[in-house]
C-alpha cells in the first residue's frame, strides 16, 4: 500500500513534518536521558557508600592471643548505618552531622553520647535506629564537657561553663538542672546500685556525690598532692563493684576510692614510658576491672590491671585506624566495646575488648 498525500499538499511538505517529528522525539528522549543521569549522579553522591574498615588490627601482636580489636571510626551517622530516604538520596540531609571537636563520650544501651566543645552541643548516636539526634538545650547548656545516661535513659550533661548538671529526657528534651555553686563540672559517672551521680569539680578539686534526683549527699577531695587530694582532676569512672576511679591530671596519677569516698590506693607518675602519664585525659573500666587511661601527649591509651600495673598501650599519633590525635574522653559499654573521643581527628574510635576465655 502506498501513501498518497491529500490533494494540494506537496510531497516536500509531508517529508518536512515527518523529519521534524523524528527530531522532536530524539530531543525529548535525550533530555530525559540527561535528567536521569543527573538524578543517578545525585543519588550516588548524596547516599555515601559504607566506610571500608580494616578487620585485622589487634593488640597485642601475634603470637599472643588478641585482647583488643579495632572495630571502626564514627565520623557521622552514616558510620552507624544511616538509611536514606529517596528524597535524601537525591538532595542530601537537611542538617550537618559532622563532629568538630568531640571531647566527652559515653556509651550505653545502644546509645553513644558525645559532647562537642566547639559546636557546644550534645550528640546522641542511636545504633538501634541508625540515627543521630541532639539534646534540645535551648540555652540550657553553655559548655558541655561530659554526659552520661542512667538505666532509664535520662541524660545528665556536665556544663563546665555554668557550674551545673543539666538533665534531659531520653528523647533529648530539657527537664531540669542541678546547680553546684562555684564549681566547674568536667566529668560524670553513675553508680546505679546506689543511685548516685558522681560529679568531678575541676575548679575546687573535689568529687560531689548526688542522688539521681539532684540532692547533694556528700563530697570528698581537696587541692593538694596527698592521698585523697587532687590537682586538676579531669576524669572519673565507677566499676561494677562500685569503686570510684579519679584521674588526677595535675598529679599524674589515678586514685581509687570506695563508693563512699574512702581512699584505697593510687598508681602512676609523670614520665614518658609505659605506665607513666604526661597529659592524661579520660578514664574507664571494663567488665574485668581493667583500667583504661587516655593520654593526649602520647596519643594513646594505656590499660592497667587492678593493682595499677600496665598491661599494654595502644595508639600513636596519626589519622589512620588505631591512631589518635589528642584523645580525651573514653567509655566502655556493657558489651566491653571501647569508645574514644579522638578530638583532632574529629571522630569516635571504637575498639573491642576480648576476655581471656574468648
Amino acid at each position: 500500500m502506498s501513501f498518497a498525500p491529500p490533494a494540494g499538499i506537496p510531497i516536500v511538505m509531508i517529508n518536512f513534518f515527518l523529519i521534524s517529528s523524528d527530531l522532536f522525539s530524539a530531543r525529548f528522549f535525550m533530555r530525559w536521558f540527561a535528567v536521569i543521569l543527573v538524578g543517578l549522579s545525585l543519588f550516588s553522591a548524596c547516599a555515601p557508600d559504607p566506610r571500608l574498615e580494616p578487620n585485622n588490627i589487634f593488640w597485642p601482636m601475634p603470637p599472643d592471643p588478641p585482647r583488643i580489636k579495632y572495630v571502626q571510626s564514627i565520623y557521622t551517622e552514616d558510620d552507624i548505618g544511616r538509611v536514606y530516604s529517596f528524597k535524601e538520596k537525591l538532595f542530601g540531609k537537611d542538617y550537618t552531622d559532622n563532629m568538630s571537636r568531640p571531647y566527652g563520650v559515653s556509651a550505653r544501651h545502644n546509645k553513644i553520647i558525645v559532647t562537642d566543645v566547639v559546636v557546644k552541643n550534645v550528640l546522641v548516636f542511636n545504633t538501634d535506629t541508625k540515627r543521630l539526634s541532639f539534646v534540645q538545650s535551648a540555652g540550657a547548656v553553655r559548655n558541655p564537657s561530659a554526659a552520661v545516661t542512667d538505666v532509664s535513659g535520662m541524660i545528665y550533661v556536665a556544663d563546665a561553663g555554668s557550674g551545673k548538671i543539666a538533665v534531659f529526657t531520653p528523647d533529648g528534651e530539657y527537664k531540669t538542672s542541678f546547680f553546684l555553686n562555684d564549681s566547674r563540672i568536667v566529668a560524670l559517672a553513675i553508680n546505679e546500685s546506689f543511685g548516685r551521680l558522681y560529679a568531678l569539680d575541676r575548679a575546687r578539686h573535689r568529687v560531689i556525690v548526688l542522688s539521681l534526683e539532684g540532692q547533694q549527699l556528700f563530697e570528698f577531695g581537696s587541692q593538694g598532692d596527698d592521698n585523697g587530694q587532687f590537682n586538676i582532676p579531669l576524669g572519673i569512672a565507677v566499676d561494677k563493684q562500685g569503686s570510684v576511679y579519679v584521674l588526677d591530671n595535675g598529679n599524674f596519677r589515678v586514685q581509687v576510692f570506695d563508693p563512699d569516698g574512702k581512699y584505697l590506693f593510687k598508681f602512676g607518675e609523670v614520665g614518658d614510658g609505659p605506665g607513666l602519664f604526661a597529659n592524661p585525659k579520660g578514664i574507664a573500666v571494663d567488665s574485668d576491672r581493667h583500667i583504661y587511661v587516655t593520654d593526649a601527649a602520647f596519643s594513646n591509651f594505656q590499660i592497667f590491671d587492678q593493682q595499677g600495673n600496665v598491661v599494654m598501650y595502644i595508639g600513636s599519633l596519626g589519622p589512620s585506624a588505631g591512631q589518635l590525635h589528642l584523645p580525651a574522653g573514653i567509655s566502655i559499654d556493657e558489651n566491653d566495646r571501647i569508645y574514644i573521643a579522638d578530638q583532632f581527628n574529629k571522630r569516635i574510635q571504637v575498639f573491642q575488648y576480648y576476655k581471656a576465655s574468648q
